[in-house]
């Protein structure tokens, strides 16, 4: 099965394919690399425990303090939780560990009291019904499993909203700061979860979303027909190299140096 990250993989560089795909050979992980792994599942381990946290904990006589403080001791717990299972690799990488759990903490920190004041506002307008989360948040699951076997392509989408309509977004999270527009390889790799989506529901998905969730930016965009096009040729391309295993050419490029397989292909 093909991925959708490795469709992103060949846009970026079809040798880097090649030499995991093919040669088996594992990527070496930057500190940037690690850091970036570690924030990714402490957001999504928070997204996924707020409707839980939200059902069983919140109630409507809760003013925003008593609501924000809920949030953030759990967000604190998670960032703890998880920080300390990978405190040994960031120590290794040489990542300052108790530094980013401090700008974890005050990231979530004004993340949390939003979230408390949208939800404080929805419970004095409608009271606390069964609708709270899904309007609010609009979230339907985290970390969506899907897969085509008519396309021979899978994956795994960070994030998949539902409105009040019953309209299906796919969410890729990012770090980072939005610069530049959207680029190439983000916006191919929605649109493979859209026409994921399309082949599993049977619906149109039009519309994308990247969620830069660290300075709270959401960049909605249009999925077009050339966009899924585009997919489908890639997604040819990458099976033509995998299935035929031949040495793409090397293209040295301005991202080689920050690349993990530089080594093994500008060493000499």
């Amino acid at each position: 099965m093909i991925y959708v990250t490795d469709l992103t993989e060949y846009l970026f560089c079809p040798y880097k394919l090649y030499l995991k795909k093919i040669k088996g050979l594992p990527l070496p992980q930057t500190p940037e690399m690690l850091t970036g792994t570690i924030i990714h599942k402490i957001y999504e381990e928070v997204m996924l425990r707020e409707r839980i946290i939200i059902d069983q904990r919140i109630d409507e006589k809760m003013g925003i303090d008593e609501i924000f403080k809920i949030l953030y001791a759990d967000s604190k717990r998670v960032i703890k939780n998880i920080m300390i299972k990978n405190k040994g690799k960031l120590k290794d990488a040489g990542v300052d560990y108790l530094e980013l759990i401090k700008e974890l903490q005050e990231e979530l920190k004004e993340d949390e009291l939003l979230k408390s004041i949208r939800i404080k506002k929805y419970i004095g307008l409608y009271g606390k019904d069964q609708n709270l989360y899904k309007n609010l948040f609009m979230m339907k699951d985290m970390e969506y499993s899907i897969f085509s076997t008519e396309l021979g392509l899978s994956g795994k989408i960070d994030k998949l909203e539902e409105d009040s309509e019953g309209n299906l977004f796919p969410v890729e999270l990012k770090t980072g700061l939005f610069s530049n527009g959207i680029r190439k390889h983000e916006k191919l790799q929605v649109s493979a979860y859209a026409l994921l989506l399309e082949k599993e529901r049977g619906i149109k998905i039009p519309l994308g979303f990247l969620e830069y969730y660290q300075v709270k930016q959401r960049i909605p965009f249009l999925i077009k027909d050339e966009d899924k096009k585009e997919v489908l040729d890639i997604l040819s391309k990458v099976k033509e190299l995998l299935e035929g295993e031949k040495e793409p050419k090397k293209d040295k490029k301005n991202f080689c140096k920050r690349c993990g397989y530089n080594e093994f292909c500008w060493s000499s």
